[in-house]
């Protein structure tokens, strides 16, 4: 299981105040109390009220000001609130779907640049058989967790990693989700602890070019081939306030986890890469607050970890990752240029500064750099320096490649290609 360190669990805190309560220990109202809610209108008003609460915290003293930093606030807090609403109307446990969120069009919690997630709700005492192939993207995670981590639902309870899939010759596979296995044919098994709420899946791919996704479908077994029963007043007063909750809190802490990695800002040097509470066992998350002038560049150093998978991407202040798709704010192991001393140097700046590897702000003078290393057998500390942006060049080794404004433009293309093949739907 993740550390529970006090180091991690103030830089999950952010600014050290309380997580939302646990969405599993909601107090419910009485159903004929709810059913009234909800044909009178009060159960709507309240979802507004959350809302309306929600919007607040855009406007917060402490919250970003800049008339550029509003509008992304309120994005942000827009795609929060169809990502609250989509979760909890739209995920039925008894009857699963996938439900890809966050991607590229709808940000939220800083997610990966090279994860494509995939979420549905599930229930403890059920049985669920996921079917797929396996296909050619790097890795996987399957986990099965008690809820989301940022309304407090901070246990994983178990993990399978794609390296530990038994697949058959033409690469599809049958995975278990039970409280108990029916015996030893089954090969993919992970057991359901009596909290679980839901299965999450991270795929992670490196090329963009050429890997292929990984297909995956659920069913749960003890449903299969019955209808769900008809909707009841009551059920949706409760995805009202269900969906109200998510949305403010959601809001309220990745505003929370921003202003906390800007507030520990170290000079020299990033945050130390962490394992946090909620998050997956093998990632440590790096986050470190930027600030940037229009002439300057941040150079970063370091040398590569003994892992798996690692990456460096840009993070605005409200906790949603940069336009990886359309600029190149985001750079994988497989796509960082390491120079010949085996080290590697990474360049945050505004203008192109014409080297490999360019992390573009968007002209964003503050923001997040964030780093992941995710199976990895050791945690370097990558340092970091301010230079003027012409001065680019001399900080950098003298056999750094230059890259022309026509390869830029393709690797961009390149970029966008993939995200249409990716998301070809929002």
């Amino acid at each position: 299981m993740a550390d529970h360190s006090e180091e991690t669990e103030r830089a999950v805190g952010g600014t050290g105040s309380e997580i939302g309560s646990k969405t599993a220990d909601r107090v419910r109202n009485d159903p004929a109390v709810d059913t009234e809610r909800l044909l009178t209108g009060e159960a709507w008003d309240d979802f507004c009220d959350k809302l309306k609460e929600a919007g607040k915290h855009i406007l917060t003293e402490a919250a970003p000001a800049t008339p550029r930093d509003r509008a992304e606030g309120f994005r942000h807090l827009a795609n929060v609130a169809q990502a609250g609403i989509r979760h909890t109307f739209n995920m039925d446990p008894s009857f699963p779907r996938w439900l890809r969120n966050p991607d590229s069009t709808s940000k939220a919690g800083a997610e990966n640049a090279d994860n494509v997630y995939q979420f549905c709700k599930i229930r403890p005492d059920h049985r669920y058989r996921i079917s797929g192939h396996r296909n050619t993207a790097m890795a996987f995670l399957l986990e099965t967790k008690e809820g989301y981590m940022q309304l407090g639902d901070t246990e994983n309870y178990a993990t399978l990693d794609s390296d530990e899939l038994v697949t058959n010759p033409d690469g599809s596979f049958e995975i278990l989700l039970a409280r108990d296995r029916p015996g030893e044919q089954v090969q993919n098994f992970v057991q359901l602890n009596e909290r679980t709420t839901q299965c999450l899946i991270r795929q992670y791919v490196v090329d963009w070019d050429e890997e292929v996704l990984a297909e995956f479908e659920i069913v749960d077994l003890d449903t299969e081939g019955t209808s769900p029963e008809p909707l009841r007043p009551m059920d949706v007063a409760r995805m009202l306030d269900d969906a109200g909750d998510w949305i403010e809190t959601t809001q309220r802490i990745w505003n929370e986890w921003g202003q906390g990695y800007r507030d520990r800002r170290e000079e020299g040097v990033l945050a130390p890469a962490e394992l946090y509470v909620g998050g997956a066992d093998d990632i440590r998350y790096g986050n470190d607050g930027y600030e940037i002038g229009p002439d300057e560049a941040l150079v970063i150093e370091g040398d590569p970890p003994d892992a798996r998978y690692w990456h460096y991407q840009l993070v605005d202040l409200w906790m949603a990752s940069m336009d990886y798709g359309n600029r190149q704010s985001s750079l994988n192991h497989s796509q960082l240029h390491i120079d010949s001393d085996g080290r590697y140097r990474v360049v945050i700046a505004h203008a192109d500064p014409g080297v490999p590897n360019w992390l573009d702000t968007a002209g964003r003078e503050e923001g997040i750099v964030q780093y992941r290393y995710i199976w990895t057998e050791d945690n370097p500390r990558p340092s970091i320096r301010r230079v003027k942006l012409s001065e680019v060049r001399s900080v950098l080794p003298q056999d750094t490649p230059v890259i022309s404004t026509t390869a830029r433009r393709e690797a961009i293309a390149r970029r966008q290609a993939h995200l249409r093949r990716r998301e070809p739907t929002c």
